[in-house]
């Protein structure tokens, strides 16, 4: 079994090492927390599905379809 005492790892090294690293440039507190709540934003779980039928209403792909009423709607081949 691997335990930290086997491995010579420590579970304490493992949660001080930093997530983030700066290379280059200085940048504030506000600057680090702003990264880090746009970061664990997108982490967010998606949303679930709804049990609404979906409403298709206005879609713009219907504006590329021809018309009902066009000369050519009811041609026979």
């Amino acid at each position: 079994m691997n335990t930290p005492e086997t491995t010579g790892d420590s579970t304490e090294s493992q949660s001080a090492r930093p997530v983030l690293r700066v290379v280059k440039g200085n940048p504030t507190d506000e600057d680090i927390a702003v990264l880090v709540t746009v970061l664990a934003s997108g982490r967010s779980a998606p949303e679930p599905p709804s049990d609404e039928p979906r409403n298709d209403w206005g879609r713009p792909i219907d504006r590329l379809r021809p018309a009902w009423g066009s000369p050519s709607s009811f041609l026979r081949f």
